[in-house]
């Protein structure tokens, strides 16, 4: 009975110790992940010419809950254009907006301003595009395209250098 006791013992301990190790094994990968997305976002600074004096289309949208992407079907309806005096102008379908931001690092903050209220129609997506231009947090360059992070999840709004002047 004094043998099946130790052994039954020493098997406990061997499972608790190979579930602790599992268990914090698991955990620094999760954190190790989590550090590597941020240093990716952080690693590229953005400076205020990398943005400024260019209208930016709308050209897709990368969500991470739940996880979707889809593509803007009239990006030339949804632009926005930093100034370099820490204004921008939004264009959100069949409305005109501005306002101010902040840029430090690649922290982005966009202040409200004045917007028209138009009613663009059922296939707009002018209530999307403003809800996610108002939770933006972040920037980044990615080939050249500028992508502006939304809200607690962190979604990718993704955009295109307009060709027009």
């Amino acid at each position: 009975m004094i043998n099946t006791r130790k052994i039954l013992t020493v098997l406990f301990i061997c499972v608790l110790a190979t579930a602790t190790l599992l268990v914090s094994g698991c955990t620094e990968a999760v954190d190790d992940v989590e550090d590597m997305n941020d240093e990716e976002i952080e690693s590229e600074v953005i400076s205020i010419e990398d943005i400024t004096e260019v209208k930016w289309q709308w050209s897709g949208l990368i969500e991470n809950e739940p996880a979707s992407q889809s593509v803007v079907p009239d990006p030339e309806n949804y632009t926005i254009l930093f100034s370099e005096d820490g204004t921008y102008s939004i264009k959100a379908d069949c409305n005109l907006g501005s306002g101010s931001y902040t840029l430090e690092g690649n922290e982005l903050t966009l202040g409200p301003g004045p917007m028209t209220l138009a009613a663009c129609g059922p296939e707009s997506l002018y209530d999307m595009y403003v809800t996610l231009i108002g939770n933006v947090n972040s920037v980044a360059m990615e080939d050249g395209n500028l992508v502006l992070y939304s809200g607690e999840n962190m979604d990718k709004m993704m955009f295109i250098a307009s060709s027009e002047e």
